[in-house]
């Protein structure tokens, strides 16, 4: 075994990632009513001797230019901005102090009061009311005085999958600097969590999304519901099912249809959709019009933004390839029309009724800025492009692109390739494969510069590796039938692709077959467990939080439906694939050096799965090291473990392959 790896600092560098780590992130975005300003959030870490964590504030920028103004300071986070339809108020939701609640400010400066003061629960969500009279508001139910007196007592066992804290969808009066938060009212009550809500028009009524319980794997059950907004009903009428977690549901102007993002049926995990347009029961009329279904997009997976202001059209994003693109779904069923044709990745993103689409915009060599797109027109606006910190580093850019190759299959396959930082044509360097999680995640052109966790692009290359990041088969953006082609074959077609793309990258001239490194998280665990199971080509892994044994991953994680739809049958029904595409049925005569990262309180894929490859791989003599981030689930949130994740694995890799060009 070699010496344990520190994690300290490398020496001095152009690209430190210790600096990048303040990156000032751009995490939401919301257009005025009257489009003239976006609201936006932005990250930063928080460092002292006590803190490691990420805060985010409120800034305002306008459309005609000029200094954005930050709105909110201070050592607690902000975020949700909501504004009032009149303009003149933001809302949103802090934690100043303790637990998160809403807070609203004027548009134009002053300080911020709480309309609502929880100190045993936090708020979730927010959306004003038509007229700006109420908000409404997602919440867990505070605990009731009996559960308080048994969590001092310690006497609060939970049976699992039973006892859950579920979030219910509440209104709260809108008041001015009130002394006394107002009164909030909650609509719904009972076993299911309401997921994401709209007002109507009138804003007599809310329809809402909800699933049967809080656990992730409860999604393919989620339906549509409508409620009145005055607490008058006693319960909520149902509309449909829709088959789609998280989908965002929005009220066409006349109030006669709400859209929303719909899963196709039976649901599965690689995800299809189209959007639907539900009609609103209880209009009057003597038969309920059928659901429409809207045109296909590309991708087979729209985010609803919202509503055309003539209600003709429901405007989307989605992801294409290693970009995203907007797009109008006619209400007749005509085919989707491409909107924005500026030339960048495109998300998140927010509409308001008059068609304006706030974004954050970015490129491998252009940092995140906040954009307003109007859809009428067509027109693209930059407003607000956030300042780099002051220690922010200088200097130039590694070169990239997006390169295709063929799998053995025919295949075309995607991915991006980063050059080292002092790339010579003609010289070969170390490769590093960088695979992402999902698998239906995907690599898209976002900003080099920003921290990039495990495989840090800029702390890999200016150390003289080139990375390719590819995209095989199940990646998203690439539309249906390329996400669900690893269907039933984890470790098949995607790995060759994955090998397919190291080879073209080798026949190009730029890598180096005899230094060759892989890493990934997650879903880019398991291929990395999977490659140096399958082939002796890499001398260097680094894995993170894997999916090694998928029988034991599928009784312990919390999405437990999650492998048996990819594999195509439960594990005690069909063991054969489990053992035939698991990588702890192939470890034995592994010889790859491997780092293992892994989150103490992962609940997606636990912890065992890591510690089950260490194992393995310590026991038949592997160099390996395994390292557990306390307090941290599936990502590693918090900076300075973030900051430990880069320097093993950049280390790792600088230990076991050459680098710099031959």
């Amino acid at each position: 075994m070699p010496e344990h790896i520190p994690a300290t600092a490398p020496a001095t560098r152009r690209w430190p990632v210790e600096s990048r780590l303040a990156y000032p992130a751009i995490q939401e975005v919301a257009p005025s009513p009257d489009g003239r300003q976006v609201a936006y959030t932005v990250r930063e870490p928080l460092l002292t001797d006590e803190k490691s964590e990420f805060l985010t504030h409120l800034y305002l920028a306008t459309r005609d230019g000029g200094e954005p103004v930050q709105l909110t300071y201070g050592d607690s986070s902000d975020s949700s901005p909501a504004w009032s339809p009149d303009g003149r108020y933001l809302a949103f939701l802090s934690n100043r102090p303790g637990k998160r609640n809403i807070y609203v400010l004027r548009r134009d400066g002053g300080e911020a009061w709480p309309l609502t003061r929880y100190d045993k629960t936090e708020v979730a969500g927010l959306r004003w009311s038509p007229d700006g009279t109420r908000i409404a508001f997602l919440m867990p139910e505070p605990p009731s005085e009996e559960k308080e007196k048994q969590r001092k007592a310690r006497d609060d066992a939970k049976q699992f999958g039973v006892d859950f804290d579920f979030t219910h969808l509440s209104v709260v009066p809108f008041a001015v600097g009130p002394r006394k938060a107002p009164e909030a009212k909650q609509l719904t009550h009972g076993r299911f969590q309401v997921v994401d809500f709209d007002w109507s028009p009138d804003g007599a009524r809310i329809a809402f999304t909800h699933q049967p319980t809080p656990e992730a794997d409860t999604w393919l059950e989620t339906r549509l519901a409508i409620i009145a907004a005055d607490g008058s009903a006693d319960a909520a009428t149902d509309i449909a099912p829709i088959f789609a977690g998280g989908a965002h549901l929005h009220f066409a102007p006349d109030g006669r249809w709400i859209a929303c993002k719909a899963g196709e049926q039976p649901p599965h995990w690689a995800f299809a959709a189209r959007v639907g347009l539900y009609p609103v029961p209880g209009d009057g009329a003597a038969t309920a019009p059928a659901v429409r279904t809207l045109a296909a997009t590309p991708n087979s997976e729209p985010s609803v933004l919202g509503w055309s202001p003539d209600g003709q059209a429901v405007y989307v994003l989605e992801q294409s390839g290693t970009a995203s693109q907007f797009m109008a779904l006619p209400v007749d069923g005509t085919p989707a029309r491409h909107l924005a044709e500026v030339d960048l990745y495109r998300m998140p993103a927010s509409a308001n009724r008059q068609g304006q689409i706030a974004f954050v915009g970015q490129d491998l060599h252009q940092p995140q800025a906040v954009y307003l797109f109007d859809a009428g027109r067509g027109e693209t606006v930059k407003v607000a492009q956030p300042h780099l910190p002051a220690d922010w580093p200088e200097g130039e850019l590694p070169s990239a692109e997006v390169i295709r190759w063929q799998a053995p299959d025919g295949l075309t396959i995607e991915g991006i390739l980063t050059y080292p930082l002092d790339y010579q044509p003609g010289k070969r360097y170390p490769l590093i494969v960088s695979i992402h999680g999902g698998p239906a995640g995907v690599f898209a052109r976002t900003f080099l510069a920003a921290p990039g966790g495990q495989a840090d692009v800029l702390s890999l290359t200016e150390r003289g590796f080139a990375i390719l990041r590819p995209n095989p088969r199940g990646s998203g953006g690439y539309g249906r039938t390329f996400r669900f082609a690893n269907t039933g074959d984890w470790g098949g077609g995607d790995y060759q692709d994955i090998m397919a793309g190291v080879d073209h990258v080798i026949a190009l001239g730029v890598a180096d077959p005899d230094r060759l490194g892989v890493a990934g998280w997650s879903y880019g665990g398991f291929m990395t467990s999977w490659i140096i199971t399958q082939t002796h080509r890499f001398k260097a892994a680094c894995i993170g939080a894997p999916v090694t044994d998928p029988i034991s991953f599928n009784g312990t994680s919390d999405i437990p439906g999650f492998i048996a739809d990819y594999f195509g049958a439960e594990s005690w029904d069909a063991p054969e694939p489990y053992a035939r595409q698991s990588p702890m049925a192939h470890i034995k005569g592994a010889t790859t050096p491997s780092l293992i990262q892994h989150g103490a309180d992962d609940v997606r894929v636990p912890l065992g799965q890591g510690r089950e490859l260490f194992n393995a791989l310590r026991r038949q003599g592997v160099p390996t090291e395994m390292v557990i981030y306390p307090r941290q689930g599936h990502g590693i949130g918090e900076p300075r473990l973030m900051l430990d994740v880069t320097r093993r694995a950049t280390a790792w890799f600088e230990r076991w392959i050459p680098a710099g060009p031959r």
